[in-house]
């Protein structure tokens, strides 16, 4: 009977032990549900957040695309914008109206913003607003945007830097891969491709990179390219539909170093027929960007020296900044040099421009112009004397070392046919009326020459800073390095006395070439070292070699690419006939704006 009753309490125990532990172990299931259904609602609102941050980010890398697009239709495009932008403090934009009002430049809480497009079907649910700062353009081709995409009610915002793409974007650029018919005397036309149908008249000579050149950046060329055993250490690119280089018979195949290896197609660039539109640029009352640059007339010599000036001897130059339009005085100012000291022996010595751009133009035909001459400068000869021209004065060194400089093959010393000097009183070596500039010295600014007719480099060019000092030399007809030669035809010899030629610039010859004077004469040179850019319209002439490569005359080449092209250029330097723009940078910023427009 009492092990009964003992036995029926343990059981009331164990029963309601078991309730305890039923009702703890529900408890500890409720918690766990509850801590699941949080985390669950967490990650989907995570997930949510993070999902419209990237759709935002889209939005606006779209913005960025969408403006460089209006850039592409409109070269133009970088003058609009939303003044009352911060970001575009400094700038001069205005905001396009009627049918060319743009919503992205749009700001405030009331402000308009751009959809994204979308697929036809789909309702667009991201947007875009972005702000311009072109403060940077006219001296370097620079826009910089910052874009803001919304998604929901998240927003990001990047800062894009879009840049002119053209012939700065190569280390080497040709439009023609021969020699220039004005050095060749080819009556025929050589103004088309190897590759095209017709193709160029085969008296057009050909011209092939050598197995001594090297080649540190990108290079493009419209035509077929030959290249004998070359060292390409970049991107090698043509407009040959093939996409090849020819190789000549008995030569070593080309080296692909740079990261695209071997060669690829890619669309021509188009050269302009001139570049007498730069000259716009030193005009009092120009309607281009800018305060203006100095013009010079005829024969010009500027030495830039080390401390950041630059001595200019132009004996023809009367006016430095004549007038652009009616109303406006032609005057002189002091930043170019004063006129007596600019028509003197010794020259006037100026600082560099600051941005800004030197052009040398032919001496004025028009008895209007300010700058027309009918009497030679008093101080500045210019004779014939049945060996060759002098071109006497400080504005061109006649005479080296005694001896006087003979006319030169093509534009020089003899004709390759008849090996008999070729010019006559009327078509001089030197035009001494021409637009010519002579430059050389170590130089520091910012700046661009160009030249009605040619750019001569007489000694090294260099930069005083490779990093900070960026120069433009931009002939419209060719820009030559100096190489006089003397002597008979059978006996040529040079009359320089060092080895090897330094030039830190972009260099572009607009209807002829980048060449040496006297290529094919006199001995070796040694090596012509250029850290910078080459564009040109046919091929030029830095040596002369043998069937396998081998240098017998001239420089070897040595070419290095400024990796600054990529991301600027020389003020006002020329442009492409057809302008496009690239993005070259971005970079993630903090957020501009909120969803509902306010600042962030």
């Amino acid at each position: 009977m009492i092990a009964a009753r003992l036995r029926a309490l343990r059981e009331s125990r164990e029963r309601g032990s078991a309730l305890l532990v039923v009702i703890g172990v529900a408890v500890v299931m409720l918690i766990l549900v509850a801590s699941s259904l949080q985390l669950t609602s967490s990650t989907l609102l995570r997930s949510s957040t993070d999902q419209q941050a990237a759709q935002a980010l889209d939005a606006a890398y779209a913005g960025v695309q969408e403006y460089q697009s209006r850039l592409n239709s409109n070269a133009d495009y970088e003058s609009f914008g939303n003044p009352a932008s911060t970001w575009s403090a400094g700038s001069a934009v205005t905001l396009p109206t009627g049918a060319a009002a743009n919503p992205a430049f749009g700001l405030g809480t009331s402000g308009t913003w751009a959809t994204v497009p979308v697929p036809s079907g789909q309702s667009a649910t991201e947007s875009f607003r972005y702000e311009v700062d072109n403060t940077q353009y006219a001296a370097s081709g620079l826009v910089r945007l910052r874009a803001t995409g919304r998604a929901g009610s998240t927003t990001r915002s990047v800062i894009a830097t879009v840049h002119q793409r053209g012939f700065i974007d190569y280390l080497y650029f040709t439009d023609f891969e021969t020699l220039d018919p004005a050095v060749s005397r080819v009556t025929s036309s050589c103004n088309a491709y190897l590759w095209a149908t017709p193709s160029r008249s085969g008296a057009c000579t050909n011209v092939q990179f050598g197995a001594s050149d090297v080649l540190r950046g990108p290079v493009h060329s419209n035509d077929s390219v030959s290249a004998c055993g070359t060292d390409f250490k970049g991107t090698v690119t043509t407009s040959a539909p093939s996409g090849t280089l020819t190789v000549p018979s008995g030569c070593a195949a080309p080296l692909y170093e740079g990261a695209g290896g071997a060669p690829t197609y890619e669309a021509p660039v188009t050269m302009p027929a001139t570049n007498t539109s730069m000259k716009a640029g030193t005009y009092a009352g120009s309607t281009v960007g800018g305060s203006p640059g100095c013009l010079y007339t005829g024969p010009t010599t500027i030495t830039f020296n080390a401390g950041g000036t630059m001595t200019v001897v132009s004996p023809w130059t009367k006016v430095t900044n004549p007038s652009y339009t009616s109303g406006v005085a032609s005057s002189s100012p002091a930043m170019c040099g004063s006129i007596s000291q600019l028509q003197s022996s010794s020259g006037a010595t100026v600082a560099t421009l600051p941005s800004n751009l030197v052009y040398v133009q032919n001496v004025p035909a028009s008895t209007s112009d300010p700058n027309y001459s009918a009497a030679v400068p008093s101080n500045f000869t210019c004779t014939y004397s049945g060996a060759g021209w002098s071109y006497g004065g400080a504005a061109y060194p006649a005479t080296i070392g005694g001896s006087t400089e003979a006319p030169a093959d093509g534009w020089f010393i003899h004709d390759s046919a008849s090996n008999t000097n070729s010019w006559t009183s009327t078509n001089p070596a030197y035009g001494c009326r021409n637009g010519d500039v002579f430059v050389k010295g170590t130089f520091k600014g910012a700046m661009t020459v160009a030249a009605e007719n040619y750019v001569y480099v007489t000694g090294d060019l260099v930069y005083t800073s490779t990093t900070s000092d960026i120069l433009g030399l931009v002939g419209n007809n060719a820009v030559i390095v100096w190489n006089p030669v003397t002597g008979s035809a059978s006996s040529p010899q040079t009359m320089l006395t060092d080895s090897g030629r330094t030039v830190d610039a972009a260099i572009l010859s607009v209807a002829h070439t980048f060449m040496v004077q006297n290529p094919g004469w006199g001995s070796v040179r040694g090596t012509l070292t250029v850290l910078g850019s080459i564009a040109q319209r046919y091929r030029g002439q830095i040596g002369a070699g043998n069937a396998q490569g081998a240098l017998v005359t001239g420089y070897a080449k040595s070419y290095t690419y400024d990796p600054r092209f990529a991301l600027t250029t020389p003020p006002r330097y020329l442009e492409p006939v057809r302008i496009t723009y690239g993005v070259v940078r971005y970079a993630t910023t903090t957020t501009a704006f909120n969803a509902d427009g306010s600042a962030h």
